[in-house]
């Protein structure tokens, strides 16, 4: 089976060991609907308006806020990866021998082997 992504992401492991996280994006199913598709009011003048429609909307106006911002922005920026995604761990060396860069299109080969693996 041969299938087709696009690096999407590309992380270093956080706790210092040698790996680096590689995300790749399906390319068929690489579509992010406009924001008029997801249901949000289309605004010029920035990600979107906040209506106060009483005394207690202007008391929860800073939670209004921040949740709008993080809703504009993904969630938090290390959750923002799609649940289509796929991820690989590889070691350093392994990743500058690819030399792959987000962005790029690579191709997926999976094959089941005959060979009997000594367990």
């Amino acid at each position: 089976m041969k299938k087709e992504f696009i690096v999407s992401k590309i992380d270093t492991s956080q706790d210092g060991s040698p790996y680096v996280y590689v995300v790749l994006t399906d390319t068929r199913g690489n579509f992010t609907p406009t924001r008029r598709q997801q249901g949000f009011p289309e605004n010029p003048f920035g990600v979107a308006s906040i209506p106060i429609t009483s005394l207690e909307d202007l008391k929860n106006l800073p939670k209004k806020i921040s949740d709008a911002l993080e809703g504009a922005f993904g969630g938090s920026s290390r959750n923002n990866v799609s649940p289509e995604s796929t991820t690989f761990k590889m070691n350093t060396r392994e990743y500058e021998e690819l030399g792959i860069k987000i962005g790029d299109k690579i191709t997926l080969e999976i094959k089941i082997s005959t060979n009997d693996i000594g367990a």
